[in-house]
């Protein structure tokens, strides 16, 4: 069992996302933590003033609105600046879903540092959750909550290039349909989403995917209908409403076009 194994065995990750402490501390001269290493992810705001992250044979100079990722089981060491030494706050979470949410923020052990480009909302957002959690202000759920608020001012500036902010639109766009079919939604409903134009959610999709957004919503909908047939006891109607379709015929339509096969002789040809 590895290091970071090990410091896990002693964290619960049954919930997506979990704050476990956090804090402001204005750092004396040339303070230091470390080297050490942590059972959970830890990220340090710099408020002001100057420092310095290392963590893998790698220094990182520090100042205001940076700031830095602690991964779990990793060694790293911090230190102030000596003449003008930071002040920074700082918090501890770990969960099932940090892995995905620290990746849709560009943020890894590969790459821990990123800047603060919300023009002040991070730090009021962060402020905030610091207060309430100081203060017993709140639940678990108000933490979490204000917690994904400081994350979603991370996830800002994140992307480097336009491949990357590309496959973020796709990924968005898939979870849309995929936790939407059941609705009667449209194409457009999912550029708003994601706040594009129509026209470059389609060029998205013939790019990546090899098919229109209208057709891999149809689609989806469809493979989710063929497990439904084959696997419950719904009548052909409650699966197509269920599946997104406006009434029996129109999935009868789309069903038969798709598979060369009309939904209920799929279901008769599935019966043992």
């Amino acid at each position: 069992m590895n290091t970071i194994d090990a410091l896990q065995n002693y964290i619960s990750l049954s919930n997506p996302l979990t704050l476990y402490h956090c804090g402001h501390e204005q750092c004396k001269p040339s303070h230091s933590f470390g080297p050490a290493i942590r059972p959970h992810y830890l990220i340090h705001y710099v408020l002001d003033g100057r420092g310095e992250f290392h963590v893998n044979k790698t220094v990182y100079h520090l100042k205001k609105g940076d700031g830095f990722l602690i991964t779990p089981g990793v060694t790293t060491y911090y230190c102030a600046d000596q003449k003008d030494p930071w002040e920074y706050c700082w918090i501890g979470f770990d969960g099932s879903e940090v892995t995905t949410i620290l990746h849709n923020c560009g943020l890894s052990q590969a790459e821990p540092i990123f800047t603060d480009n919300s023009k002040g909302a991070l730090k009021e957002d962060l402020f905030t959750l610091i207060h309430n959690f100081t203060e017993g202000i709140g639940n678990e759920f108000t933490y979490v909550g204000q917690l994904y608020l400081f994350f979603s001012h991370i996830h800002i500036r994140t992307y480097k290039s336009n491949i990357t902010i590309a496959e973020t639109y796709i990924k968005k766009a898939l979870d849309f349909i995929h936790n939407n079919y059941t609705y009667d939604i449209k194409i457009s409903d999912v550029a708003k989403y994601l706040s594009i134009d129509r026209t470059y959610l389609y060029k998205l999709f013939m790019l990546y995917k090899n098919i229109s957004p209208q057709q891999y919503l149809i689609t989806y909908r469809l493979r989710v209908a063929q497990k439904l047939l084959k696997e419950s006891d719904l009548r052909i109607t409650e699966i197509a409403y269920s599946c997104g379709f406006r009434d029996a015929p129109s999935f009868n339509k789309h069903f038969k076009k798709y598979f060369n096969i009309t939904p209920l002789q799929y279901r008769s040809s599935t019966v043992s």
